[in-house]
């Protein structure tokens, strides 16, 4: 139409929430907004500076040697439209090098010490940044079948 030469069209951003990445001794975990913020990248690779003390999440493809599996690909039988959710990382190596940014409160064995940083995604890249150094620590009680604890 020429009536509307020259005009262009406003993207709309849609406002996903807080991107939360809270790291335990034994995981590292990305909530529903961080995932949604990437845009769902089905890999991901995991960058430390630790002079910075900030982790970086990338999206990337399968074959990068780093590739870390972060969430279904958009529009596969598995994905089915639903949201995405949250995403637990458990790659020994990539907890390993998260976790020594931060001290843990000793807690008994009923409950979790946790730290909880609140990122930002680039919207160009999608890369998401967290910074250990505005990390909050917190105690949660632990989820699932205790120590010892049998199933009826």
């Amino acid at each position: 139409m020429t009536s509307l030469h020259g005009f262009q069209e406003i993207n709309i951003r849609k406002p996903v929430g807080k991107a939360v990445m809270t790291v335990t001794k034994t995981l590292v975990r990305f909530n529903k907004a961080t995932v949604a913020g990437m845009e769902c990248p089905e890999y991901v690779k995991i960058l430390v500076n630790p002079d910075t003390r900030q982790i970086a999440v990338e999206p990337c493809s399968a074959e990068n040697r780093n590739a870390v599996k972060f969430s279904r690909p958009k529009g596969t039988k598995a994905d089915d439209g639903n949201q995405p959710s949250s995403v637990t990382v458990r790659e020994q190596s990539v907890v390993d090098a998260i976790v020594s940014f931060f001290d843990f409160a000793d807690v008994d064995e009923d409950h979790v010490a946790y730290q909880a940083i609140v990122g930002r995604i680039s919207t160009d890249d999608h890369v998401a940044v967290f910074d250990a150094a505005d990390a909050t620590a917190g105690v949660m009680k632990r989820r699932g079948r205790k120590k010892g604890q049998t199933l009826k």
